[in-house]
């Protein structure tokens, strides 16, 4: 017999981590095109970037959690992992763009590669870690699972790309950026629903606090 909590618990998953994670990345592309459009220096364009990152996180994990039922770690260490591991991904993300690289560089791209894969690691390993300090021992796909549908989710956030430019209105840029953002959200909390069906669609716990 199906467990009716269960059942429900997908599309619950799929509509929260929607709603925030769009939300959280609405606030981090309106931040990064006001300094844009503003050409604030470095010194304060990347640390609000990446306290906007922050931002984004806090909206991601609060969505996560509050579509979890059973098996949730704290919800203090869930929600400063991920907004620390948000922040750290935007640090990331923006840091060629900031100190300039040379791309006819083989190390160069060698570098680049490998800082891919710590932005797409950086927020699954941080809630896996909250994960097992929390006694879930049967998390260890969370990391796998979760890189793999935001590798294909932040593919999004360059569809605007092709239809602005440093003359397209402002109100435009974040209509599209704001697209973009729920087409990514839409497709991390999809593709992650099933594993955190099995994770968390339990029976609601004492565990968060």
């Amino acid at each position: 017999m199906t467990d009716a909590p269960a059942a429900g618990f997908a599309r619950r998953w799929i509509v929260r981590v929607t709603i925030a994670e769009a939300a959280g990345f609405a606030v981090a592309a309106g931040v990064g095109a006001s300094l844009a459009v503003t050409a604030a220096p470095t010194a304060i364009a990347y640390p609000a970037a990446v306290l906007a990152g922050a931002v984004e996180g806090l909206a991601l994990g609060t969505g996560q959690y509050s579509a979890m039922r059973g098996g949730r770690p704290g919800r203090a260490a869930w929600l400063g992992a991920t907004a620390g591991a948000a922040a750290v991904a935007w640090a990331l993300g923006m840091l060629p763009s900031t100190i300039g690289v040379d791309l006819e560089s083989p190390t160069t791209w060698v570098l680049l590669a490998f800082g891919a894969v710590l932005l797409l690691a950086s927020i699954p390993v941080a809630q896996w870690l909250v994960l097992r300090a929390a006694g879930r021992r049967d998390a260890g796909a969370w990391v796998p699972v979760t890189m793999g549908a935001w590798a294909l989710a932040i593919l999004w956030t360059a569809a605007p790309s092709p239809f602005i430019d440093e003359r397209s209105p402002f109100a435009l840029v974040i209509v599209l950026y704001v697209i973009a953002g729920v087409l990514m959200a839409v497709t991390v909390a999809a593709l992650t629903a099933p594993l955190a069906r099995r994770l968390f669609a339990g029976s609601p716990s004492r565990s968060g606090r």
